[in-house]
């Protein structure tokens, strides 16, 4: 096995170098910015790759001595990759919401990791001897703890590593971390402070398929850091039982077009109204929703625009005046 490989183009691809709006920025991120293109700033690339493989070196030689990585990331957009990465490299995650001490008070944690074990202990036992009510509270209070913990009940101890997606909003996570001198890898956007990241990595922390990238590039890299260990143990992983299955990478646009919401334009939004039926109302919704561009909508799968539909309440406008089709030809125009 060896480090995954990336290249600057998927990151391209992957709309990587998107920084934010040229007003929301840290001044302390202006030595990894390369400019700014329609009020947008843009990341530089050519510093993002080398930083990002040393940040992969180190996950792969954490897990290679036996060390734990904790994955986190608790904004919608990057809750199901993280979660699906740290299963699959056999890592823990935190996806829902950081627990105030949920590294410096681990004690604490703990009981409430036990709690949930005993919990689940009495529901799967069928719940013997317990009225209806009783294990309907204990079902809430299950999921609740599940919820919460659910990514790190067999961590049995702090990690020796982070892994975070959005330093700003995890700034707990990091504080907690810096506190017991854990190493610290992170995504770092133009309006994030670099300063106290272990192995920052100057990239856009808001596209869904970007998110995707790196949660895969570091899974990938844990994995690697297995196989060194079970290598160096004399292990045979291709006479396993169940080997370790590096999954391949394959490049964003061979994939076409994939569907995601934003947090901001990228560059300037475009006019939504040139679809039929499109009313200033309807726009507002899209907009407040992550939606402001024509490939966006073009992008659209019939599971997507039935979610979006439902949750901007758009009374199935969407498939009715044909936005799809609408946004297609204007995305290519």
């Amino acid at each position: 096995m060896a480090l995954p490989d990336f290249s600057m183009r998927q990151l391209l691809e992957a709309g990587a170098h998107f920084g934010h709006q040229a007003h929301r920025w840290n001044p302390k991120m202006s030595p990894f910015i390369f400019g700014v293109r329609n009020n947008i700033h843009i990341l530089d690339l050519s510093q993002s790759v080398p930083m990002l493989h040393r940040a992969l070196q180190a996950v792969s030689d954490t897990v290679a001595r036996g060390g734990r990585v904790l994955f986190v990331g608790t904004k919608r957009q990057a809750q199901d990759a993280i979660a699906d990465a740290a299963k699959r490299s056999a890592q823990y995650y935190v996806n829902s919401r950081w627990l105030g001490g949920m590294l410096t008070n681990w004690k604490t944690i703990s009981a409430s990791i036990q709690r949930l074990r005993k919990v689940e202990e009495l529901l799967n036992g069928g719940g013997t001897g317990l009225t209806k009510k009783e294990r309907l509270m204990l079902s809430r209070e299950r999921d609740k703890l599940e919820k919460a913990l659910g990514g790190i009940k067999d961590m049995g101890g702090t990690p020796d590593m982070i892994f975070v997606i959005d330093t700003n909003k995890e700034q707990l996570a990091i504080k907690e971390a810096q506190r017991l001198g854990i190493p610290v890898a992170a995504i770092v956007d133009s309006n994030s402070d670099p300063d106290g990241i272990t192995f920052p990595v100057p990239a856009n922390d808001d596209a869904g398929r970007a998110i995707q990238l790196y949660c895969d590039l570091i899974a990938r890299s844990a994995i690697d850091g297995i196989g060194r260990a079970s290598g160096d143990q004399g292990i045979d992983l291709g006479a396993s039982a169940a080997p370790v299955v590096e999954e391949a990478l394959e490049p964003a646009a061979a994939e076409g077009q994939v569907f995601e919401t934003l947090t901001t334009p990228r560059g300037a939004p475009d006019d939504l109204t040139k679809l039929s039926g499109m009313g200033p109302d309807a726009v507002q919704k899209l907009n407040d929703g992550g939606v402001f561009h024509f490939w966006q909508i073009a992008a659209m799968t019939p599971a997507e625009v039935s979610k979006i539909d439902h949750d901007l309440k758009l009374g199935g406008k969407i498939e009715r005046e044909g936005w799809v089709a609408q946004a297609r030809d204007l995305a290519d125009a």
